[in-house]
C-alpha cells in the first residue's frame, strides 16, 4: 500500500511554513482540513509582514539597546555564557531591522554600521572565554555609540563611561545609569569608571 504526500509552503520575512498531507491509495485527502491549514499559514505570515511594516525606529532602537546592555552586563558578572546568549539576540535584532525605519538617504550608512555590529556580535557569540568577548565589546560599544550619534536616541538618556586605569581611551562602554559597573574587569574592579559623556 503506497501513500503519497503533498506539501504546501509559505515564505515570510522571518520563517517558512510548510504543511504536508498524506493522500491515501485511493487518492483521497481531506481538502477541508488542507484548505484550513493553508489559510492559517497565509494569515500568520501576513500578520508577521504587517507587524514588521508597522514597526518604527524607536521600537527597534530600544530592542537593540536592551540587547547591548544585557550583553555588557554578562561581562560585568564574568558570565561568558550570558554575554554570548544576549549577543546572539542582538545579532538577530540588527540583522532583521527593516530598512523602512531609516531615512532613505542614510540607509547606506545604517547598513555599514549594522554590518560592523553584526560582525562584532558574532565574535562575542562564538567565543567561549571572557577575554575575546571583552575585546570585542570595545568595538561594539564604539559602533553602538556611532549608531546613536548618527540616527538619534528616541529613548532614555544613555551614559558613556570609561575606566582611566585601563590605560586605553578606546575601552569605554554605554550604560543606562551613572552607576559604575565595569564590564572589562568584572567583579574584580567593578567600580572602576566614570561618566565622560551622554547620548
Amino acid at each position: 500500500m503506497i501513500y503519497k504526500s503533498v506539501c504546501f509552503s509559505k515564505d515570510s520575512t522571518h520563517f517558512r511554513i510548510t504543511l504536508c498531507f498524506t493522500i491515501n491509495p485511493n487518492g483521497e485527502v481531506n481538502m477541508r482540513i488542507a484548505a484550513l491549514f493553508l489559510l492559517v499559514a497565509f494569515l500568520v505570515s501576513g500578520f508577521v509582514s504587517v507587524h514588521a511594516q508597522d514597526e518604527d525606529y524607536a521600537t527597534r532602537f530600544n530592542r537593540i539597546i536592551e540587547h547591548y546592555m544585557n550583553t555588557k552586563d554578562g561581562l560585568v558578572h564574568n558570565r561568558a555564557d550570558l554575554a554570548s546568549a544576549w549577543a546572539e539576540r542582538l545579532e538577530t535584532s540588527l540583522s532583521t531591522a527593516p530598512n523602512h525605519i531609516f531615512p532613505e538617504d542614510k540607509l547606506p550608512l545604517w547598513q555599514e554600521i549594522r554590518d560592523g555590529m553584526v560582525r562584532t556580535t558574532g565574535k562575542i557569540v562564538d567565543s567561549e572565554t571572557l577575554g575575546p568577548q571583552r575585546e570585542a565589546l570595545t568595538t561594539l560599544s564604539a559602533d553602538v555609540k556611532r549608531f546613536i550619534e548618527e540616527f538619534g536616541n528616541p529613548g532614555d538618556k544613555l551614559y558613556v563611561m570609561i575606566c582611566r586605569h585601563y590605560g586605553d581611551e578606546d575601552y569605554f562602554w554605554l550604560s543606562r545609569t551613572g552607576r559604575v559597573a565595569n564590564p572589562y574587569f568584572g567583579p574584580e574592579r567593578m567600580d572602576c569608571g566614570e561618566v565622560i559623556g551622554e547620548l
